[in-house]
C-alpha cells in the first residue's frame, strides 16, 4: 500500500513539473512577444499617454493654464478619458495628464479654441507588419500548446488534495486559516476610526466602550468586570455595522480576522464544522484576537425550521460554532463581533450571554444623525456655500448611512454631467428624486389626454395631503414620468415631530389612507366610475397594506382591538417549513373579521376622499391646470396657491 502511495506521489509530481515547464515556456513567448510588440517605440504621441511617470493634474488647474496660456497643446485619447497637456517651458516639453469625463470635451475643445491652444485627438496607430508577424507567432504558440496545458490543468485538478476525488484524503479540506497580523494591518490602513461613524452617540458609547476592553482589561479585572465575549451588531441594511466592525478593529490594534457567515456554508457533510474549528483555533494563536464574522445569519439560522427539519449540514456548522464560543476551550483574550441583519431567524443558543454577551442594535439615523453623515460624505466634495444641509437632512428622512452617500455621489456626477466640480443644491435634489422614483423621462411622448389624467390623479393627492397640512408636509408634485413606470408622483411626509418619535395614532393613518386613495378619487370624480384607469393600482396596493397592519397589528380595528397577527409583522414568515408543519394559529372567523374590517377602512378612506374632492372641485381644477402649465409645483408654493 505503501509503495502504491509513493508511485502515485511520483507521477504527481511528474505532472506538476511539466505543467511548471510550460508556464515558464510561455511566460518566454510572452516576454519574446513584448519586446518585439513596442508600440510606444513606433509612435511617439502613444509613448506620452502610456507613461507612468506623467504628473496628474486636476481638472480645474487645467482650466487656468488654459486661460492664463501656460499650455501650448493638448491631446485627447481615444476614449476621451485622458487630456495630455504638453507645455513649453526653457524649450522643453512638459507633459501632465487629467483624467476626465467624456461629457466635458467639447467644454475643454471650446476653452482651447478661446485662448489659441491647439487640440489633438489621438488615435490607435494602424499595425505594422512587425506587429502582425508578432501576432501570427503569438497564435501559433496558442494553438500547439493551449491543448495540452489544458489537459494537465484537469490532471492536476483531479490529483489535487481539494478535489472532490481525493475528499477527505488532503490537509487542504476546511482550510480556514487567516492572516491576522496582515488583516491587522490591513484595518489600519483603512485609516478607519470610531469618527468615521456619524451616527447615534449612545452607539458610539458602545463602541468605545468595546475598544477599552480590549486596550484596558486590566482595570476592568480589577473592578470585578469580565470583558464580553462576544457583540452583536445588528440593524437594517447600509446602516453602518460593517463600519463599525472595522473601527473598533482599527483603535483596538489587537490581532483581527475576519470572514463572511457563507464561507461555513458547504455541500458536503462534516466542511462545516471543519472550517470552524480551524478557524478558532487560528484565532486562539493569535490571542489576543478580533474575530468578526459578517452576515451570521447565513450560518446562525434557527435549528429545525427547514421544510425537512432535518439536522443537515448547516446545523452541523451551528453546532461547531456554539460548541466553540462557549465550549471547554479557553476563549480568554478573544472577542467575537459579528453583523447581521436578520437577527429574528438567529438561533436562541446563539444569542445568549457567554456567547453575545452584547447587543448593540444599529438603527437608521434620525435627523441630526443624517446631517452629521452628510457632512462626512462631503469631506472630498466642493459645495456651494448656499447649500441647506437640515433641509436635505430632512428630505432624507428614513435614508441609511449608505443611501445617504449615495445620494452625494449621485449628486457629483450630476455636476460633472454639467461641466463642473461643484455640487448645487439643484444637484443634490435632482438626485434624491433618481433614488425615490427613479431615473426621470426627458423627452415626453404621451398623448395630451394622458398628460391631463395623470395631473388629475396626482393633484387628488396633493390636494389631500394639502387639505391635511397640520398633518402632512406636502414637498412636490409632478407629471413628469419616469422610467420605473410611474407617469407622475407626489411627494409628502409626517412632520418630524411624528416620525422621529413613532407616536403614530389611528386618526393620523386614517388621514395617511385618505391621500393615498386621492388619486382614484379625482379620476372617479372626473371621469365616472367606469372610466378610472390603472394607475391606481400601486396607491390600492400600499392602502390595504397599511389598512392590514392597522388591523392585525396596531390594534384599531372595531372587533378586533386587543388582536395581534404575527403572520404580517413584515408581509413574509422566515419560518416557512415551521409554519406549514404547526399549521395555520388562526381560525377562519378571525380571518373573515380582519379582512372585512381591512375593506372597511379603505372603502371610508376612498369616499372620504371623493367628499373632500367633490366638495373643492373648482379649486382641484385650477391646480390641475397649473400643473399642466408647470409640470411641476414645490410644495410651499401650492400652498400659497390654495
Amino acid at each position: 500500500m505503501k509503495m502504491k502511495m509513493k508511485m502515485n506521489m511520483k507521477k504527481r509530481y511528474k505532472y506538476f513539473f511539466i505543467y511548471d515547464v510550460y508556464l515558464h515556456l510561455m511566460y518566454k513567448i510572452a516576454l519574446f512577444l513584448l519586446c518585439i510588440v513596442n508600440v510606444n517605440a513606433l509612435y511617439p504621441p502613444m509613448n506620452i499617454i502610456s507613461s507612468s511617470t506623467l504628473r496628474e493634474q486636476p481638472y480645474n488647474s487645467l482650466l487656468k493654464k488654459m486661460k492664463t496660456h501656460d499650455v501650448s497643446k493638448i491631446y485627447f485619447t481615444q476614449k476621451m478619458d485622458k487630456v495630455i497637456a504638453e507645455t513649453d517651458a526653457d524649450d522643453i516639453a512638459d507633459y501632465s495628464v487629467t483624467y476626465i469625463n467624456p461629457l466635458v470635451t467639447d467644454n475643454l475643445v471650446d476653452v482651447a479654441t478661446e485662448n489659441a491652444i491647439e487640440p489633438v485627438f489621438l488615435h490607435d496607430p494602424t499595425p505594422s507588419p512587425y506587429i502582425s508577424f508578432a501576432g501570427d507567432i503569438f497564435n501559433s504558440a496558442i494553438n500547439s500548446f493551449f491543448p495540452l496545458l489544458f489537459i494537465i490543468s484537469i490532471l492536476r485538478f483531479f490529483s489535487s488534495p481539494q478535489s472532490p476525488m481525493n475528499m477527505g484524503q488532503g490537509p487542504g479540506i476546511g482550510n480556514m486559516k487567516k492572516d491576522a497580523k496582515a488583516d491587522k494591518i490591513a484595518m489600519q490602513n483603512l485609516n478607519i476610526t470610531l469618527a468615521s461613524f456619524a451616527g447615534s452617540e449612545e452607539i458610539m458609547q458602545e463602541c468605545t466602550e468595546v475598544v477599552s476592553y480590549l486596550k484596558n482589561a486590566t482595570l476592568y479585572q480589577l473592578a470585578g468586570a469580565e470583558v464580553p465575549r462576544g457583540i452583536l451588531l445588528e440593524g437594517p441594511p447600509g446602516s453602518g455595522k460593517t463600519l463599525l466592525a472595522k473601527a473598533i478593529a482599527s483603535e483596538s490594534q489587537a490581532n483581527f480576522i475576519s470572514c463572511a457567515g457563507s464561507e461555513f456554508v458547504e455541500l458536503f457533510v462534516g466542511m462545516g464544522a471543519s472550517k470552524v474549528r480551524t478557524l478558532f483555533q487560528n484565532v486562539r494563536n493569535n490571542k489576543p484576537c478580533i474575530l468578526f464574522i459578517d452576515e451570521i445569519d447565513a450560518v446562525g439560522r434557527q435549528r429545525g425550521a427547514g421544510i425537512n427539519m432535518a439536522n443537515d449540514e448547516r446545523e452541523q456548522t451551528l453546532n461547531q460554532l456554539l460548541a466553540e464560543m462557549d465550549g471547554f476551550a479557553d476563549n480568554d483574550g478573544i472577542m467575537v463581533i459579528a453583523a447581521t441583519n436578520r437577527k429574528d431567524v438567529l438561533d436562541s443558543a446563539l444569542l445568549r450571554p457567554g456567547r453575545f454577551d452584547r447587543i448593540i442594535t444599529v438603527p437608521y439615523p434620525d435627523r441630526k444623525s443624517r446631517k452629521a453623515i452628510l457632512k462626512v460624505h462631503t469631506k472630498n466634495k466642493e459645495l456651494e456655500p448656499n447649500i441647506n444641509l437640515d433641509y436635505v437632512a430632512e428630505l432624507t428622512s428614513g435614508f441609511s448611512g449608505a443611501q445617504l452617500k449615495n445620494l452625494l455621489n449621485e449628486a457629483a456626477i450630476y455636476a460633472v454631467r454639467q461641466g463642473k466640480t461643484i455640487i448645487s443644491e439643484s444637484n443634490i435634489l435632482d438626485a434624491l428624486d433618481k433614488l425615490i422614483v427613479g431615473l426621470v423621462k426627458q423627452q415626453d411622448e404621451r398623448s395630451e389626454e394622458a398628460i391631463r389624467r395623470v395631473a388629475i390623479h396626482e393633484i387628488g393627492h396633493a390636494y389631500l395631503a394639502a387639505y391635511y397640512k397640520e398633518y402632512f408636509e406636502l414637498k412636490k408634485v409632478t407629471i413628469q414620468s419616469t422610467y420605473s413606470g410611474a407617469g407622475g408622483y407626489t411627494i409628502f411626509n409626517e412632520y418630524t415631530n411624528v416620525t422621529e418619535s413613532g407616536l403614530y395614532t389611528k386618526d393620523l393613518f386614517i388621514k395617511r389612507l385618505i391621500v393615498t386613495m386621492g388619486g382614484k378619487a379625482a379620476e372617479t370624480i372626473f371621469y365616472g366610475n367606469e372610466h378610472v384607469s390603472l394607475g391606481a393600482v400601486q396607491d390600492l396596493k400600499q392602502a390595504n397594506s397599511l389598512a392590514k397592519r392597522m388591523i392585525g397589528n396596531y390594534g384599531m380595528g372595531k372587533k378586533l382591538e386587543a388582536f395581534y397577527n404575527d403572520n404580517v409583522v413584515d408581509d413574509r414568515n422566515p419560518f416557512l417549513g415551521r409554519s406549514l408543519a404547526m399549521g395555520d394559529k388562526y381560525s377562519e372567523k378571525i380571518k373573515d373579521t380582519m379582512d372585512s374590517e381591512t375593506l372597511e377602512l379603505v372603502t371610508y378612506a376612498l369616499n372620504q376622499a371623493k367628499d373632500i374632492l367633490a366638495d373643492n372641485r373648482e379649486g382641484v381644477t385650477k391646480m390641475v391646470d397649473l400643473l399642466l402649465n408647470s409640470t411641476t409645483i414645490q410644495g410651499d408654493v401650492f400652498l400659497d396657491l390654495l
